[in-house]
């Protein structure tokens, strides 16, 4: 929940944190390092929670996609989900695959 005090959002409750250990290309963690060492993201934790908040939202777009669908009574073809997939820029491979 946020609320406004003066102009700025003020958070309610702290978003809880768990650190979490990923593995990755060589060059894509130095890209993302350099990244950060210019300015362009707070940290790399910050830098991946955002990507990951990215990709979580695409793939929940794509599930209520399928959800629309199924209530519908239709079955999404191959050709439906890569139209989806590039409109909302989801890899093939993941959990709605």
């Amino acid at each position: 929940m946020i609320s406004v005090c003066g102009r700025y959002p003020v958070r309610m409750r702290e978003v809880r944190k768990e650190r979490v250990t990923v593995t990755m290309p060589a060059d894509e963690a130095a890209a993302v390092r350099r990244f950060v060492d210019a300015g362009g993201a707070e940290s790399v934790s910050a830098y991946v929670a955002e990507a990951v908040r990215g990709r979580l939202a695409r793939d929940r777009a794509l599930l209520a996609l399928n959800e629309l669908y199924a209530r519908r009574g239709v079955r999404m073809d191959p050709e439906h989900h890569a139209w989806a997939r590039e409109v909302l820029g989801v890899a093939p491979a993941g959990p709605m695959s």
